[in-house]
């Protein structure tokens, strides 16, 4: 019989309970792995909450989730969702994924504070937290920065991003009859860019003539990077261009 180290059993076995959960077609008799949701979004893991529910034939309140279980071969819905009972390892099943939600939204929320205070710090020029709390400081040395800086965080309402999946998004164009600017906050799993783009000139615009003081060559963007790991906002670079 040919050896294998246990070692490798080991990690083959890891890995494989690592693998993420595609749909919740066992979850009536498996108990769900917290590896298997690990990387998967708040929307994925209402998903396969709410398939659990629809196993059982639950009629959904809510249009979208009707209409996609509807168009699954296996959904039967019942008459009445209060006569569903639902076994041992389906309340289990149900409960970690509705634990797990909770957590992403706790660290959502975490997040949108710490982005918060990092607003308030820029506005108010507190360069010495701004480099305890976050590691921040300005690149240039020269007012330009800050000053972009500060237009982009005010014109970012932190209190309406919006989640699908892994990402969140806060983006707003400006149109002022000269150019238009783009302000935007952006979130990528721990990725976090906040971007001042200073981007092309007016729609009203019909040339570069005698009338306007527009240039093409004008145009340039600031994208300061920062990244969210163990519940902490740190800032990783300026990437400029243009």
């Amino acid at each position: 019989m040919k050896y294998i180290p246990l070692w490798f059993l080991f990690l083959f076995c890891t890995t494989a309970n690592a693998q993420t959960l595609k749909n919740c077609s066992s979850c009536t008799n498996k108990l769900i792995n917290q590896a298997e949701i690990a990387d998967m979004s708040i929307d994925e893991i209402r998903l396969l909450t709410n398939e659990i529910y629809a196993r059982k034939g639950y009629r959904f309140d809510n249009p979208r989730f009707q209409d996609f279980f509807d168009g699954q071969s296996w959904y039967k819905p019942v008459k009445d969702n209060k006569n569903i009972v639902y076994n041992g390892i389906e309340k289990q099943n149900i409960s970690l994924l509705q634990d797990r939600v909770k957590q992403l939204r706790l660290e959502r929320n975490t997040l949108i504070n710490q982005l918060k205070m990092f607003k308030k710090l820029v506005l108010s020029n507190s360069a010495n937290e701004l480099k305890s709390q976050f590691g921040f400081t300005y690149e240039y040395n020269n007012h330009e920065e800050p000053k972009l800086l500060k237009e982009a965080l005010s014109k970012i309402n932190l209190d309406d991003i919006n989640d699908y999946k892994h990402k969140g998004l806060h983006s707003t164009l400006v149109d002022n009859g000269f150019v238009k600017k783009l302000f935007e906050l952006s979130i990528e799993k721990a990725n976090i860019n906040v971007v001042y783009n200073y981007m092309a000139h007016s729609k009203i615009m019909e040339d570069f003539g005698e009338f306007t003081d527009y240039r093409s060559e004008n145009e340039f963007m600031y994208n300061w990077q920062f990244e969210y790991k163990k519940g902490k906002l740190k800032f990783v670079r300026l990437v400029v261009a243009g």
